[in-house]
């Protein structure tokens, strides 16, 4: 166990932590995922996530297929090879093909648009007007559409076009205090080639590139009133930038020491700041820990153990002072953990089949929206009772990603290359 004081207020972790081992299992993106810890009632359920999350061997794929220049240790796997992965149904060329779809609507929703993107699409992002969405695809391409899936712009520039790596977190600039209104049609962007880009889409120009060439940069995050930038990758660090100068102020990662867990010794993908705490942010990622961290302070401020976070899966309520994650795991994938102490609250589908998920949000409405494979699904659940509202399921492909409108309760779905925008019909929410 570790206890930490700090600014963020007296804390002790819930379970055990990793200063055991070595930084060299955590050494680079192929050091597998560790041992499960800490979730109550769970010790009959694996205790090892033995293999490399799907979403991130599809972006290993394709960053491989065109560069070759990135590797995860003992995988090598091509888009070919991924295609099982992602669980497209297929069928012999001997046998009559079924075209009938598969998908099925819950709730009180309806499909409005399916989008063929062409390329695979791994993030994707309502604008916080909900006017129009952004999706991230696998050859480095952003592309804009209105809300109803109609294409506006496409985001490119010669480090893209050239390089064409996958594009894996979107965030768009929300400082509604900003009086500068071409900086509402600002949005950043992570990319494996090694930068970060801030776009301003209705232009379609690149105002400025944040060089990270020695990591693959997973994930992205404003502070809460959009003064910093924080990106954090492959390397297990955080680094802090001025979003006003550009300029990088401090790079937030683990020491070096045996004795404390105070940083990250895998992967992050997730990355979310505190909506009303402008310094605090909240990480997680394949070493199964949520780490705080304050961004005048090198190291994490306090942390606890258990979600095993594969994509953009991990968000605050302020108002109930509490952290929601969802884990890329059968068991155990949405929870709710109380933000002050870290002690777990809900575990409503424990024991409960549900997807695989990455990625998980809250919207004001008290809906929380879960994404992933197995299911291939995007459901929206009830905050309090997590009763299903409405979403799709049973989708042909692998779910990557998803996003749900700030202000009200319709989603967009990325799987495989398609795009689905499925709406709310009900006029009481």
């Amino acid at each position: 166990m570790s206890t930490y004081n700090n600014v963020l207020g007296n804390f002790i972790s819930h379970t055990d932590d990793l200063s055991d081992l070595d930084n060299d299992d955590y050494e680079d993106s192929g050091s597998e995922p560790e041992p499960q810890m800490g979730i109550k009632n769970n010790i009959n359920k694996p205790s090892r996530i033995n293999r490399i999350d799907e979403r991130t061997q599809v972006v290993q794929s394709l960053s491989n297929e065109r560069h070759g220049s990135f590797s995860l240790a003992d995988s090598e796997i091509s888009v070919a090879t991924t295609t099982s992965t992602v669980r497209t149904r297929r069928s012999s060329a001997n046998k009559i093909v079924d075209n009938t779809p598969k998908h099925s609507i819950l709730g009180d929703f309806e499909l409005a648009n399916v989008i063929d993107c062409e390329e695979y699409l791994l993030c994707c992002k309502y604008s916080p007007y909900g006017d129009v969405f952004a999706v991230g695809l696998g050859n480095g391409t952003i592309k804009i559409f209105s809300k109803a899936g109609k294409f506006q712009h496409s985001l490119s520039d010669n480090d893209t076009k050239t390089r064409r790596y996958p594009v894996t977190c979107l965030k768009f600039y929300a400082n509604k205090d900003d009086a500068k209104t071409d900086h509402q049609k600002m949005l950043a962007a992570t990319y494996t080639a090694g930068y970060v880009k801030i776009w301003h889409y209705t232009t379609q120009q690149c105002v400025f590139t944040f060089d990270e060439k020695d990591r693959q940069p997973l994930a992205l995050d404003f502070n809460s009133n959009f003064t910093r930038l924080f990106v954090a990758g492959s390397d297990c660090a955080i680094n802090c930038y001025d979003f006003g100068t550009k300029k990088l102020l401090r790079k937030l990662q683990a020491s070096d020491s045996r004795e404390v867990m105070d940083g990250h010794k895998n992967r992050i993908h997730a990355i979310r700041s505190h909506p009303t705490m402008e310094t605090v942010f909240l990480t997680g990622g394949w070493d199964q820990t949520i780490h705080y961290w304050d961004e005048r302070t090198e190291r994490s401020q306090k942390h606890f153990s258990g979600p095993h976070l594969c994509g953009d899966a991990l968000d605050i309520v302020a108002e109930d002072k509490v952290i929601i994650t969802g884990s890329w795991r059968s068991y155990s994938a949405l929870q709710i953990w109380d933000f002050s102490t870290g002690a777990l609250l809900k575990d409503p589908f424990q024991d409960k089949a549900t997807s695989m998920l990455y990625c998980t949000k809250y919207s004001p409405g008290d809906f929380i929206l879960c994404a992933g494979t197995d299911k291939n699904e995007a459901v929206i659940y009830g905050y309090s009772r997590f009763q299903v509202i409405g979403g799709i399921t049973n989708l042909e492909s692998a779910v990557y990603c998803a996003d749900i409108d700030f202000n009200r309760p319709n989603i967009i779905i990325g799987s495989a290359k398609n795009l689905y925008v499925v709406n709310d019909k009900s006029r009481i929410r």
